[in-house]
């Protein structure tokens, strides 16, 4: 049985991001995976102190949050990462799960453990869905750098009403088969 840990990064519990992630995870729950999810707003989670530790033994030394959730990331087969769009980039409970990161490679920068699949999710206030392709280039090159490989990216746009995935048949159903791609 394949594992599947899941990030919300949105204050939003059923907004935008928080439903296309719950289609991913009930896509893999249909393939049969075992799902664990993590609502980052829910969670405390203190900011990378940039010790280094962690590079050396692969575990960070800040006792909080995080601690359950690199272990399921270590344990899972895929990693589902959601968050709208702050800013041209990923929300700043986000980023500090990402700043925490850094034990999954070693201090030659290669990856201490087996490469996972990863499906980002983002939603956007922006029509346009070219707007922060930029910034999503370079997440998938950083989180890369990690053993974490993009399979998939699901991201809604024109997404300033918290309904708009919601009414998007065609989003939810690349979500879902995203989930059950697994």
């Amino acid at each position: 049985m394949k594992k599947v840990v899941a990030f919300l990064g949105s204050p939003r519990k059923n907004g935008n991001t928080a439903t296309l992630v719950k289609e991913v995870i009930h896509g893999a729950q249909d393939a049969g995976a075992e799902i664990t999810t993590f609502n980052l707003y829910d969670m405390n989670i203190k900011p990378c102190q940039g010790c280094l530790v962690c590079r050396k033994t692969g575990q960070c030394v800040i006792q909080d949050d995080f601690q359950n959730m690199f272990k399921h990331i270590i344990d899972a087969d895929v990693v589902v990462f959601g968050s709208p769009v702050y800013v041209w980039q990923v929300t700043a409970q986000m980023k500090l799960l990402w700043d925490r990161l850094c034990g999954l490679f070693d201090e030659n920068y290669k990856p201490r453990y087996a490469a996972k699949k990863l499906i980002m999710v983002y939603s956007q206030g922006n029509p346009n869905a070219q707007a922060f392709q930029t910034s999503f280039q370079t997440n998938e090159a950083v989180l890369k750098m990690l053993g974490l490989h993009v399979v998939d990216t699901i991201l809604v746009t024109g997404g300033s009403d918290p309904n708009t995935a919601a009414n998007n048949k065609e989003i939810l159903l690349k979500a879902y088969e995203a989930g059950k791609g697994v």
